[in-house]
């Protein structure tokens, strides 16, 4: 039976960089990862803000990145609007920016135990008291801990066989999630404006999502896309048969050579009522950390690592290990990021409503401007001045049906920022302020013609 200060489950990007922070603070960790750890991969768009890179307290060595973004350009489905905003990146090489956060984690003291498949959690008198793994000898073993770090990624491998009475236990659903399947490919072609990564919104290709070239040179790409999994659950929707249909025959793939190819789901939704329980914490996507409106969760998975770190530390200085005594991560991961989380995952849902029709004429319309669409994703919300209001009252004129799903999207997201901002400071209210989430979703929902799950089981 190993002992621990800390087992941190999965070595991805939260995992090896809360390893990381935990064992420089002098805490006895165990990374535990279930690859070896030279296969340790993470599909995504491979893409993060440079803000993301700036926030870290170590410095990645150039050889993680493939490309400097300058920006990304929206595309309407028909191809004539193409939106052009800005926000500098990179792209990253996965393989190469997971070896190295290993690295790092294990060079600040953090035992690495690649090759250790986590079984579930153990828990003792209503807490989490460490996990049990099958170690590669094919025998199983207790880790122990007086925390353990779900970042295990979208399976949540720890914190989804907690009981389901705890908060943080909130399952991740179809609806609340993009299923995704992507190619790295090089071209024969070279590729424009290598700059800037591209968005296409279109609900044939991929309905209820969008999908995505993001150059990583300049004749190697990213490409994919990213479906609504209720509409993969209801009507059997595949994005890997999206992409041979719409996306591997097209021009953009011209002299295709497959270099890897993959899939799978990513959370797309609002936080989670709590992302701690008594010994518990969840980071990255094994806590849904990601932006619901683009998928990124890069960056909020070394935030989220941040920050639960800065929590863990304060509770071994304390000795409390309990959901109180980890309570400051929900409200500071909030204050970062889950505020703006919650607020996209409202827009998130409205522009899951929209036909390609309704996507062309709103933004020929220009229903919102270059900078308020960055405004958006940087902020989850849109402050305007009166001028400004009356500016976009005449473009909301010109489309009617659109402009009232964004007048309406608009209003619930200030309401979701209202309710966030007023989240309770102890476990105490979690109860009661939930009850007003749920209220606040399902009038959202009904106005927008939609049928949410989580509100049906709530």
């Amino acid at each position: 039976m190993g002992n621990f200060d800390v087992v941190v489950v999965g070595a991805g990007t939260g995992g090896s960089y809360a390893s990381y922070l935990l064992a420089k603070a002098g805490l006895n960790v165990a990374l535990v990862e279930m690859k070896k750890r030279d296969k340790v991969f993470k599909t995504t768009g491979d893409a993060i803000g440079i803000h993301h890179i700036e926030r870290m307290v170590i410095k990645p060595p150039s050889q993680v990145f493939t490309i400097r973004y300058e920006g990304a350009e929206l595309y309407s489905p028909d191809l004539s609007v193409r939106y052009v905003v800005l926000g500098k990146g990179f792209g990253l090489d996965m393989a190469r920016w997971a070896q190295w956060l290993i690295g790092e984690a294990e060079s600040a003291g953090a035992q690495v135990f690649d090759g250790y498949k986590v079984q579930g959690p153990i828990i003792e008198n209503g807490k989490v008291s460490g996990v049990r793994v099958l170690k590669p000898d094919g025998t199983v073993e207790e880790f122990r801990a007086k925390v353990v770090i779900d970042a295990s990624g979208v399976g949540a491998v720890v914190r989804s066989r907690l009981p389901r009475e705890w908060w943080v236990s909130e399952p991740l659903l179809p609806e609340d999630a993009s299923n995704a399947y992507r190619e790295i490919i090089e071209v024969d072609y070279e590729i424009e404006r290598p700059e800037y990564i591209r968005i296409y919104l279109d609900t044939n290709i991929a309905p209820g999502g969008y999908w995505w070239l993001f150059p990583k040179s300049r004749n190697t790409m990213n490409i994919g896309l990213g479906l609504w999994g209720k509409l993969s659950e209801e009507q059997g929707l595949n994005p890997r048969h999206n992409y041979d249909k719409y996306l591997a025959t097209s021009q953009y793939v011209k002299g295709r050579k497959i270099i890897h190819a993959s899939g799978g789901i990513v959370p797309t939704r609002r936080p989670l009522p709590s992302l701690v329980a008594d010994g518990f914490l969840a980071v990255g996507d094994a806590a849904v950390t990601v932006n619901p409106v683009h998928g990124g969760g890069i960056g909020p998975a070394l935030l989220s690592a941040e920050l639960a770190s800065k929590s863990v530390i304060e509770a071994f200085e304390k000795g409390d290990y309990s959901m109180r005594g980890l309570w400051r991560y929900n409200i500071e991961y909030l204050r970062a990021y889950g505020i703006k989380q919650a607020m996209l995952d409202v827009f998130r849902l409205m522009l899951q409503t929209l036909t390609n029709d309704q996507l062309n004429r709103g933004l020929r319309a220009r229903l919102l401007t270059e900078d308020e669409v960055l405004e958006i994703s940087e902020k989850g919300s849109l402050e305007l001045s009166l001028v400004d209001k009356l500016k976009i009252g005449l473009r909301l004129m010109k489309v009617p049906d659109v402009a009232a799903k964004l007048r309406l999207a608009l209003r619930y997201m200030n309401e979701a920022k209202s309710l966030y901002e007023s989240y309770p400071t102890d476990p105490s209210g979690l109860s009661s302020w939930y009850g007003k989430l749920v209220s606040i979703y399902r009038e959202y929902a009904s106005r927008l013609g939609i049928s949410l799950k989580w509100l049906l089981n709530t």
